[in-house]
């Protein structure tokens, strides 16, 4: 069973999903993503005794889209780190998909006594980022590229490239509900404000990237090995970056592993989490 819940956090009400019993495992998404996509993998980790934690981050999802929040790294940071403590939790493993890598990144880093582990998939912050992202904020150009961002036709054409088999997982549901956290004033409120405040988003500017030495806990890097989004290249740029971390790439797979590669995913990060041997 998979339980919807709200708290508050650092004043911001955070939605969540939660299933199972045992050690802790947080889920976080990537960008116009929402904790609805885990559940597979949350029902997989309550299955092998894990309670899983799959949180809608701040300004997606069912959490608040504040206009105003001085969006950072930092910030989210504090928000996980709040979110165990609100939970009455010491610690937690993190799993964490494309934006949300960053968020587990800074939380490993500024808050390293949190995490007892940390699995990565085809995280964001290392590829260069697009000169558009921060002209989401700009006077009507900003407005513009959201409402051209939140059309049918664009997210199906965004997330048929971000899957290497498409005609089996881009989904009329899943199309809407990407398509959905791009629209409304509610949604577009909090992603210029994300735009806004990019620099402090930005895993290199914020000068995070310079401090991924001091992560301590034991991190697992997943990859597609066909993902179109962020280059598979990219990968070994983190597992470098991140001294003894594990590398897995998952073949005839895109941006989307947890998606795609569901099964592969699962029995990968079960045994990452058991400190087994990783399989395959």
């Amino acid at each position: 069973m998979i339980d919807s819940c709200v708290i508050t956090v650092c004043g911001y009400r955070l939605h969540y999903l939660t299933a199972g019993h045992g050690p802790p495992v947080v889920l976080l998404h990537g960008f116009a993503g929402s904790a609805e996509e885990w559940r597979p993998t949350l029902a997989a980790l309550a299955g092998q005794g894990y309670c899983a934690i799959a949180v809608d981050a701040l300004g997606f999802g069912r959490s608040d889209k504040p206009g105003n929040a001085p969006y950072s790294l930092s910030l989210y940071a504090d928000l996980y780190a709040g979110l165990l403590d609100t939970l009455d939790l010491g610690s937690a493993a993190f799993i964490a998909h494309s934006m949300g890598g960053k968020f587990a990144l800074a939380t490993a880093i500024l808050h390293p006594t949190r995490l007892t582990r940390l699995v990565l998939a085809d995280t964001d912050g290392f590829a260069p980022a697009s000169p558009l992202t921060k002209a989401g904020d700009w006077p009507l150009v900003g407005p513009a590229l959201l409402w051209v961002s939140a059309q049918t036709m664009v997210v199906r054409m965004f997330l048929r490239a971000a899957f290497a088999h498409p005609e089996t997982f881009v989904t009329p549901e899943l199309i809407e509900r990407n398509r959905n956290a791009l629209s409304g004033p509610d949604n577009r409120r909090a992603l210029q404000a994300l735009c806004r405040h990019y620099d402090a988003i930005d895993l290199q500017r914020s000068g995070l990237r310079a401090r991924l030495s001091e992560i301590r806990c034991p991190t697992l890097i997943v990859w597609g090995a066909q993902d179109r989004v962020f280059a598979p290249d990219y990968s070994t740029v983190v597992q470098q970056e991140i001294a003894g971390s594990q590398l897995v790439l998952l073949p005839d797979c895109g941006h989307f592993p947890h998606i795609e590669a569901a099964d592969d995913f699962q029995k990968i990060v079960t045994a990452f989490l058991a400190d087994r041997a990783l399989p395959g």
